[in-house]
């Protein structure tokens, strides 16, 4: 039996275009959970049969590296730190399996829905524009000539689409953040899981791994508990029992 990640995500079929297309997803409920690599390891393992995986060139593992940017008030940060219902997080997402770099918006509109917007971008560009201001400033109810790099945030993910139900997983490990000035953070051996669903549904194959384990829904972002994990010093009542639910777990 596999051992690793790594080793089990090799064990999943590549998922055809024609699927990847049908599960883009860009409209969708989100649910996150944390756990530890060996539980993660046990979950991924139950998904073998169900789903397929977004293939790389370096296997079924691939490297992610984002720059968040926000207000220097942090206003993405404290939106989602108030619970604000109608937030952002803005980044440029690097995918250098792929070669390709993106100018992303994940919105949250409510609770429930959250909605993603992406614009292309040169290839390892981080150069906030005239024409990428625009495009945020058409989606964001934020000032985008105030948005400034805050943090880069690397990890790596298996990505993974259902065979027979409108639901996307992402499994992301090795997860780094920090600072444009240097503070740090690592998760260590800490994991995040993300369901993503059109509509949501408790009847699925991940779904029923996860609670199986006894895993709770966490509501939270790579963003917002880096930023608060490493500038202690800012608000973050909310955002408590995430924290600890994270320092919890062995890293």
């Amino acid at each position: 039996m596999p051992s690793s990640l790594a080793d089990v995500a090799t064990l999943f079929p590549a998922a055809s275009t024609e699927l990847r297309e049908r599960r883009e997803l860009l409209r969708r409920v989100d649910t996150k959970f944390v756990c530890t690599r060996p539980v993660a390891l046990e979950v991924v393992k139950r998904l073998l049969g169900h789903y397929a995986a977004l293939p790389t060139p370096g296997g079924n593992l691939a490297t992610y590296r984002s720059l968040y940017f926000d207000t220097s008030d942090l206003r993405c940060y404290h939106d989602h730190r108030r619970g604000r219902r109608l937030r952002h997080k803005v980044r440029i997402r690097h995918y250098p399996d792929r070669g390709l770099s993106y100018l992303e918006v994940k919105t949250k509109r409510n609770e429930a829905i959250t909605d993603k917007r992406r614009r292309p971008l040169a290839f390892h560009d981080e150069t906030l524009g005239d024409d990428e201001r625009t495009f945020l400033a058409g989606i964001v109810d934020l000032p985008v000539h105030d948005l400034v790099p805050m943090m880069r945030i690397d990890f790596r993910r298996l990505s993974l689409v259902a065979l027979h139900s409108a639901e996307r997983v992402t499994i992301d490990c090795d997860l780094a953040a920090e600072t444009l000035d240097g503070a740090r953070w690592d998760a260590g051996d800490r994991v995040i899981v993300e369901v993503k669903q059109s509509p949501f549904c408790l009847r699925t194959p991940v779904m029923s791994a996860l609670l199986a384990h006894g895993l709770r829904e966490r509501s939270m972002s790579k963003y917002t508990i880096a930023t608060a994990l490493v500038r202690p010093e800012l608000r973050r009542n909310r955002l408590l029992p995430e924290l600890k639910a994270i320092e919890r777990m062995t890293a």
